[in-house]
């Protein structure tokens, strides 16, 4: 579904291209710090220092306020309802106590899932925990890019590397899942497949997360002024980068100067 929702929000026009010069506006200035790979530069949405690198203190402030994003705690309440609609979990029982137990340890997958892979191994490893979109303006490129994400990431110094904090995070919390899941759904192939889904469940979000502005927009568009003035709510695009999580728009290298031309950017 997300694949094709991806191929339905077509790329930005091509005067929107975040790397073609504008004939109207200011120049911008060179960020503090140029990346190796254009296309995986960015500044970060959630409030955290732009075009530097994040600290201890600003990683754990990401995790912190994934754990309480509405979309953490709704998407443990449709986990646990599936899981017991489809007799998942068995051993939990039925009614709203087999409900409560699905949906603590949904939660737990979730909030694990988030400390090991956004906090704890980004430390560890100096990697950045931040999705960065990609520059492309087409749609088949930006849905390569957004699932390659899986597996390479960038360093601190913005050098490409693969993504050990996200494999190791998804393999270490699908390992804590065997404390308090039922004993039948325990052991290595259990714990492989939660796993395996996990990185899966990373590829989906990378492609919303990728094409999110493109849809939005389209959806906005056509809204009620009424509404469109709401979603404008600072409380709103808050919640919208919550449930997203931390991703940071395109940004290009500083263009080239030449002596003796003033840019007209």
């Amino acid at each position: 579904m997300l694949c094709a929702t991806a191929g339905w929000a077509q790329a930005p026009p091509a005067n929107a291209n975040p790397c073609q010069p504008q004939q109207q506006g200011l120049a911008v200035p060179p960020p503090a710090i140029q990346p190796v790979q254009p296309q995986e530069s960015g500044a970060p949405a959630l409030p955290v220092p732009q075009n530097q690198q994040l600290s201890k203190r600003e990683k754990f402030k990401v995790f912190v306020r994934y754990t309480y994003s509405p979309y953490t705690f709704a998407g443990a309440g449709f986990n646990a309802g599936l899981a017991q609609a489809t007799g998942g979990w068995h051993s939990y029982g039925g009614g709203m106590e087999g409900y409560g137990k699905r949906y603590g340890a949904a939660l737990a997958d979730t909030e694990s899932g988030a400390f090991f892979g956004g906090f704890l191994f980004p430390v560890l490893l100096h990697e950045d925990p931040r999705y960065f979109r990609s520059t492309s303006q087409n749609t088949k490129p930006r849905i390569g890019y957004a699932l390659s994400r899986v597996l390479v990431t960038r360093d601190v110094r913005g050098n490409r590397t693969p993504n050990l904090s996200l494999i190791m995070g998804v393999f270490a919390s699908s390992g804590l899942a065997n404390a308090y899941y039922p004993r039948e759904n325990r052991g290595f192939g259990d714990t492989a497949a939660r796993a395996g889904n996990g990185l899966l469940g990373t590829a989906e979000m990378n492609l919303l997360r990728e094409f999110w502005p493109d849809i939005s927009r389209k959806f906005r568009k056509h809204e009620p002024k009424r509404l469109q003035k709401l979603e404008q709510s600072p409380r709103i695009e808050k919640i919208e980068q919550m449930m997203i999580g931390p991703v940071a728009p395109p940004q290009c290298p500083p263009a080239e100067s030449h002596p003796g031309k003033t840019s007209d950017h």
